[in-house]
């Protein structure tokens, strides 16, 4: 009988003590949660903080890649032109003709289509208008009817431009030889110049054309870009 009571006591003191400890560990546990959620929370400033650099990363990124977006433009242009003047020489040796090159005349439409007609001398021409090629019978730098029509080039993208020199300005023509020719029968030489409209200080391509006929590509700088 003792032994019973004693052990009935012992439970009870136990069963007391555990209740009394158990709200102690409760707080315990709310007060640590609490505290995570304070350690883990941003403040407004350090919010905005972050949002602006995120900001300007992406403006920076946008800024490049137009950038490099312009330049591939250029490079393309620069390429297709070139492509047409060697392939308008290729054919004037092989047609053994005249064979001309000409910038086109200037096209205001909405839309970039095909050219049909060279720009005139005297008039505004610049090679980002598009270009045609063409057998250049009578030799007078113009599409006229009759004259097989070779390869046709819309204008280049607003971004780019392109302006040849004096001897250049709206023609480049080979004649039956594959020499380069004014109008007159002289040598032709000159340079094409493309580039990014409206830049400055930056790296353009110079179509060359010298007075046998051959043309290359070489790299430049603009310190401003018409």
């Amino acid at each position: 009988m003792p032994n019973q009571v004693n052990s009935g006591i012992d439970l009870q003191s136990l069963q007391s003590d555990r209740q009394c400890e158990s709200p102690g560990v409760a707080t315990v546990k709310t007060l640590d949660m609490t505290n995570s959620w304070r350690v883990l929370g941003f403040s407004l400033i350090e919010t905005l903080f972050v949002l602006l650099v995120l900001a300007i990363l992406c403006g920076t990124a946008v800024s490049s890649f137009q950038s490099l977006q312009v330049r591939a433009q250029v490079q393309a242009a620069s390429q297709a032109l070139l492509s047409d003047v060697l392939s308008a020489r290729t054919e004037a040796l092989r047609r053994e003709r005249r064979v001309t090159l000409c910038a086109a005349a200037l096209d205001s439409g909405a839309r970039a289509t095909p050219p049909t007609a060279c720009a005139a001398s005297g008039g505004a021409s610049a090679w980002h208008q598009g270009w045609l090629v063409f057998e250049d019978v009578n030799s007078n730098g113009l599409w006229d009817h009759g004259e097989a029509l070779l390869q046709q080039r819309a204008r280049l993208h607003a971004s780019v431009s392109a302006t040849g020199n004096a001897t250049v300005a709206r023609y480049v023509s080979f004649g039956p030889s594959g020499r380069s020719l004014t109008l007159n029968g002289a040598f032709q030489a000159g340079t094409i110049t493309l580039c990014a409209r409206g830049a400055s200080g930056e790296e353009a391509w110079l179509l060359v054309v010298n007075a046998v006929g051959r043309s290359r590509l070489d790299k430049g700088q603009m310190a401003l870009c018409p």
